[in-house]
């Protein structure tokens, strides 16, 4: 069997299906990682400093989701610095800080606040 060097084009395609979701997200002027996907949810890593910031959230759901997509975004913080990955280390699942929901399909969209931040009385996770 010969050896055929692929295309360039081709090469980085097949190296970017095979880095994690969140290296090969676009270095936009986002301070939030995509530690990874399982189906429709997205698990995002926001910044300890804009935990507790609702404005800042709707702007990563925006970049996030489309309009007229069904989306379910799970949040995060780091403060251990633990490499975000899928399945999520327990440093980070130990930090939720929000989570979104938007069904197309019902017609629903939800935010809610974790309880761990003390932001929501009612209504927390």
């Amino acid at each position: 069997m010969r050896f055929t060097p692929c295309k360039t084009w081709m090469c980085a395609a097949l190296v970017a299906c095979a880095l994690p979701a969140a290296a090969t997200e676009p270095a936009a002027a986002n301070d939030w990682t995509l530690a990874g996907r399982l189906g429709l949810m997205q698990f995002i890593v926001v910044p300890e400093a804009s935990a507790r910031d609702r404005d800042y959230y709707t702007r990563v759901i925006e970049q996030s989701c489309g309009k007229e997509e069904t989306c379910f975004l799970r949040f995060f913080t780091n403060s251990t610095g633990a490499t975000p990955t899928v399945p999520l280390p327990d440093a980070i699942l130990a930090e939720p800080t929000a989570l979104f929901q938007r069904s197309i399909k019902q017609a629903r969209e939800q935010f809610q606040w974790s309880c761990r931040l003390q932001l929501a009385e009612a209504n927390c996770f």
